[in-house]
């Protein structure tokens, strides 16, 4: 078995034989060509598109594992597991026909094992990648659905035979094949693997030199190029432990190199990393299951993501300046700041930006977001074949270079894909036993008892309890299923209930004990974990107070009048320069642990919506600005 670390940079691109390394390579083309047509040219039926994405996705796993497994019959024995998992998929391709075309499907016993198996190796697939807890979950709401005919009172329910819960699991849309693995295989496998081939073909080049030109003559320069060049990886991949392990290779280095304490240094980049999740264009895996479950435009989730982006980030530089300020940290040296010329040139800003161009054009002229990464793909791979010499050597180098993305793509999909299914999986029972109902009629009876305060508080605990065992996307299905039907009706928007669960959930990048950018961070820079993931909480503070701004302050999602939007970005941004002074202690000079206590409750305070609040706020920050510029007053 290999540990959930090793998974994270699964499968690995040396095998042990040159059979399974050349079998996880075609396979891994073979998955980025599927996805790739079927977003170009049209998807499949939705039971033939979706096993083939999760066969091909989990037969990689199963090969990774081979690869690294030590001893030749369990290499084989994952060899075998994978090509199980084919099976069971394939056989649901050759059987499309029959299973959704007769009105009553009964199992057959072959069916039956194909689908325990398959299964199995689901399940067995997320504990590789994430650990026990995710599927712990899924056994214990197959074993409620199996035997919660034997529990008594409001939780129990009528009990399903074992062969109807498996007719329903694999052989149906309703199960294994829900609309969360169809979001995985229609939309969010494109989307990740379009992030891949464009950092494969320079963007992360580009990106580092522009963050270094923006913020590393500044004080803490490194720490700001980490926070810079992170938002801009973030807006094309979403994924926090990629942006870490990509970004972080270079900054945590660099950082440590300036004299910067290791726990910062690793928490700047993890803290940045995370917000990937959350920033436009191109976020997480969970905006694109939140579009698909408000039933509106992904643009229109990209859209309302952006004021609380920005200010995420402003906090995390405002974090990084009072630091700087108070250890007097060096900026990045001039030598290694690159100049405009070096990154405005046709050749490395034009495929860039026409690629970026291509994709937004074809999203706000109405075409679908999976055509719209499609054209993206093409525009970049071809200039990118295009604009450069011709020479032999050159040529395949890009050749090169493309191949190492797909490869990337694949990787980064498959990690996924298990986590996805198996929250598909639970989302599935939660339905077919009404136990979402139960818990959402519980929720309701709080909420009308104790009023929306203490709703959003409790809704708040049972995200950041999930996020706390799962990864972001799974702990905002699982939340979103339960808490936000309550929500909405005590008469939240729809919008504002999604957000605020969605980042709950992702705060489980950065809160113990599954905090996993934390972890990849604490890799990167030979150090303990925990004080990493003390140091990115104090910078990532404004994101623990941002899910309150969407209930009581929804205009900072764009939801009302301009002048009204105007005002909250404008509070958000004091609050944010508050919170980091509150929590670095420092300005121009010290601020004592008292005033520390004030300036983080004025902050705190401005997720009241009255004016009373705002001008408080912003007369605080006035008041600071003046009162450490005055001299101070030398002791006799």
């Amino acid at each position: 078995m290999i540990s959930k670390d090793a998974f994270a940079e699964a499968p690995p691109p040396a095998a042990k034989t040159a059979a399974i390394g050349w079998a996880m390579t075609l396979l891994a083309l073979s998955f980025v060509a599927f996805q790739t047509y079927t977003a170009g040219f049209g998807q499949f039926p939705p039971l033939v598109q979706r096993s083939v994405h999760v066969g091909l996705s989990i037969g990689l796993v199963y090969l990774g594992v081979a690869a690294v497994a030590e001893g030749r019959l369990k290499s084989w024995l994952m060899v075998a597991c994978a090509m199980l998992v084919l099976v069971a998929c394939g056989y649901l391709v050759v059987e499309d026909f029959r299973i959704t075309s007769e009105i009553a499907v009964a199992i057959r016993p072959e069916e039956m094992a194909l689908g325990v198996a398959l299964l199995v190796l689901i399940l067995d697939s997320a504990r590789r990648s994430t650990g026990w807890i995710l599927p712990i979950m899924v056994l214990a709401m197959i074993s409620y659905t199996l035997l919660g005919n034997h529990l008594r009172g409001n939780w129990g329910h009528p009990g399903f035979a074992p062969d109807f819960m498996m007719e329903q699991l694999y052989l149906s849309t309703e199960g294994l094949w829900g609309t969360v693995t169809g979001l995985s295989a229609s939309l969010i496998a494109i989307f990740i693997i379009f992030g891949c081939f464009l950092l494969a073909t320079g963007a992360s080049e580009t990106f580092m030199k522009v963050a270094l030109i923006v913020s590393g003559r500044s004080p803490g320069g490194a720490a700001k190029v980490a926070n810079v060049s992170s938002a801009l990886f973030g807006m094309i991949n979403g994924a926090a432990v990629a942006n870490v392990a990509t970004v972080g290779n270079f900054t945590i280095p660099m950082m440590r190199r300036l004299g910067y304490r290791p726990a910062f240094a690793g928490a700047v980049e993890a803290t940045a990393s995370s917000g990937g999740q959350i920033t436009p264009p191109v976020m997480g895996a969970g905006a694109f299951i939140m579009a698909e479950l408000l039933r509106v435009p992904y643009l229109a989730v990209a859209a309302a993501a952006v004021i609380p982006s920005f200010l995420f980030y402003v906090c995390i530089w405002a974090s990084i300046d009072v630091e700087a300020r108070r250890e007097n940290m060096k900026p990045v040296d001039k030598a290694d700041i690159p100049k405009w010329r070096d990154v405005l040139n046709f050749h490395e800003a034009f495929p860039l930006a026409a690629t970026i161009l291509v994709m937004a054009g074809a999203m706000f002229t109405g075409r679908s977001a999976s055509l719209a990464a499609f054209l993206a793909i093409v525009t970049n791979i071809s200039l990118y074949l295009l604009l450069g010499p011709w020479d032999k050597t050159a040529v395949k180098d890009r050749l090169s270079r493309l191949l190492e993305g797909a490869k990337m793509g694949a990787r980064n999909v498959i990690s996924l894909v298990s986590l996805l299914v198996c929250a598909q999986i639970i989302l599935s029972l939660i339905g077919f036993t009404g136990i979402g109902i139960k818990l959402s009629e519980l929720i309701l009876s709080v909420g009308s008892t104790q009023g929306m305060a203490v709703t959003v508080i409790l809704v708040m605990l049972v995200a950041l309890v999930l996020g706390m065992g799962m990864p972001t996307t799974a702990a905002y299905l699982l939340a979103a299923a339960v808490c936000i039907p309550p929500m909405i009706a005590l008469g939240l928007p729809a919008l504002s209930a999604h957000f605020f669960v969605f980042y709950g959930a992702l705060l489980s990048a950065l809160t113990p004990p599954v905090c996993t950018a934390v972890y990849t961070a604490a890799v990167i820079t030979r150090t303990d974990w925990w004080p990493i993931a003390v140091e990115s909480m104090k910078l990532a503070v404004m994101k623990f107070v941002l899910p309150f701004y969407f209930i009581f302050r929804p205009e900072i999602l764009l939801s009302g009048s301009t002048p009204d939007i105007i005002r909250v970005l404008v509070v958000g941004v004091v609050a944010s320069m508050l919170f980091a002074v509150s929590t670095g202690g420092f300005y121009r000079r010290a601020v004592s642990w008292p005033m520390r206590l004030v300036f983080g409750a004025i902050a705190l305070s401005t997720i009241d919506p009255g004016w009373g609040t705002d001008i408080l706020a912003v007369g605080a920050l006035i008041g600071l600005w003046f009162w450490h510029r005055m001299p101070v007053a030398e002791k006799t």
